[in-house]
C-alpha cells in the first residue's frame, strides 16, 4: 500500500490536506525489522517517532524497585510509539520491541522539526499527540502507583 493512502486512512490524519501528508510522507523512512529488534530502550533517548506500517511492538518498562520488566501494552498497524522522545530530550520511559516482522516508517527529530516550515498543521498535530500521549502515560503510572499502594 502506498504510505499517503495509509496515512489518510489513520484517524489522526484523515482530515489533512493532500499536499501536507505528501510533506510527511516525503520525510518517513520504511524500514523491514526482525523480531526482537529494539526501536527504542528505557533509558536511553530516542532518535525517532514510529509509525507501524504492519506488524505488532511490545511496549515495556522495567520497575526500578524490582527490576522487574512488565508489559505496558503492545501496538499494532497504525499506531505511533516514540512521539514524546521528538519533543522532549528526556530518556525513554519504556522500552518498545518489535514482535516478529514489523515494518514501520520512522521520522526523525530533524525530519521533525521541518515539518513545522513545510506542513506546519502536521507539525503542531503532532505535538498535540504527544500531549495526549504524555497524558496516558501519566494515567498509567498512576495506575500502577494505586495498585501498589493497595497491596502495601
Amino acid at each position: 500500500m502506498e504510505l499517503k493512502v495509509f496515512l489518510k486512512n489513520l484517524p489522526a490524519f484523515e482530515e489533512f490536506k493532500a499536499q501536507h501528508l505528501d510533506v510527511l510522507a516525503n520525510r518517513l523512512q520504511v524500514n523491514e525489522y526482525n523480531d526482537g529488534h529494539e526501536f527504542i530502550t528505557q533509558g536511553t533517548q530516542g532518535e525517532a517517532l514510529y509509525m507501524l506500517l504492519q506488524g505488532s511492538v511490545r511496549i515495556t518498562r522495567r520497575d526500578s524497585q524490582d527490576d522487574e520488566e512488565y508489559e505496558v501494552r503492545e501496538l499494532s498497524d497504525g499506531e505511533l510509539f516514540g512521539i514524546v522522545s521528538l519533543v522532549d530530550n528526556l530518556p525513554a520511559s519504556a522500552t518498545c520491541r518489535a514482535k516478529g516482522r514489523v515494518k514501520t516508517a520512522a521520522l526523525t527529530r530533524e525530519a521533525f522539526q521541518q515539518l513545522f516550515h513545510e506542513a506546519s498543521p502536521i507539525g503542531h498535530h503532532l505535538q498535540y499527540m504527544t500531549a495526549v500521549q504524555m497524558a496516558r502515560d501519566i494515567q498509567e503510572e498512576n495506575k500502577r502507583f494505586r495498585t501498589a499502594l493497595a497491596k502495601a
